[in-house]
């Protein structure tokens, strides 16, 4: 995902989150994020929200440590990582080769993937598989920089593509004919159907498995273990189911 869960749940921060830079310190974990991407990661109110944001202030309380959001352009977040302006990526970063060579990746804590939306008017769901979809040949829009940009190259050779700078300036697209399908983040593609139910609407399936974790420096292997035997244990616990289908309760884990 980028680089993917009740719908329309408030998260509220605990006392502590709050956004902005700081000098690195044992007591704080700077979490580098881009709130773009609803539910994963987004801002509600002016307060980040979303799936990561729930795992943030349990990753904080479990480490004892203050957790500070640091708000990362998407395309920088490893550059932040790895200049130490952060101590860890928790904005809905899919699991890829390129990307293992800079920073190394917790247990993935979702497996997510690629989904569709169309316009209501144009959708048509009888007999329609994600083999039929891949098969399509649409207009698709995708946003540039992520692996729906990398998706849509290898698996739509033949269609017109189109990129865009943001979601919401695909869904535009969407609507106004420009393109036939927006290919996003699963996660991210069933939220915007729910805000725009009369309009649009979401293939309800993912169209691959894309594993979604947490980035963290090279360096820090202390970190990463001591994150990944806290997945370990949420993914035991229920903890990770509670926070997922919290936020996208039509997700099959």
């Amino acid at each position: 995902m980028k680089n993917i869960v009740g719908l329309l749940f408030v998260a509220i921060l605990a006392a502590g989150c709050i956004t902005q830079s700081v000098s690195p310190d044992p007591g704080i974990l700077r979490v580098g994020v881009s709130p773009n991407s609803q539910p994963v990661i987004f801002k509600q109110g002016g307060v980040v929200s979303g799936i990561e944001a729930d795992y943030a202030k349990l990753l904080g309380k479990a480490l004892n440590r203050k957790v500070v959001f640091v708000e990362v352009p998407w395309e920088k977040q490893i550059e932040y990582l790895e200049k130490n302006k952060t101590d860890i990526i928790m904005s809905g970063m899919t699991v890829t080769g390129a990307r293992r060579i800079r920073i190394n990746f917790s247990t993935p804590y979702m497996q997510s993937g690629m989904s569709g939306l169309f316009r209501r008017d144009s959708y048509d769901p009888s007999g329609l598989l994600a083999s039929t979809i891949i098969n399509q040949n649409k207009r698709i829009g995708y946003v540039k920089g992520t692996t729906g940009e990398i998706f849509v190259m290898q698996r739509f050779p033949r269609s017109e593509k189109k990129a865009y700078s943001s979601a919401s300036a695909a869904v535009k697209a969407l609507k106004g004919g420009k393109i036939e399908m927006f290919i996003y983040d699963a996660p991210m593609v069933w939220w915007l159907s729910a805000l725009n139910e009369s309009d649009l609407v979401a293939f309800p399936d993912v169209l691959n498995v894309e594993p979604l974790a947490w980035g963290v420096r090279k360096s820090d292997m202390a970190l990463l273990d001591q994150i990944n035997t806290l997945v370990a244990q949420w993914g035991k616990d229920g903890t990770r189911e509670k926070i997922i289908r919290n936020w996208i309760p039509v997700l099959n884990q």
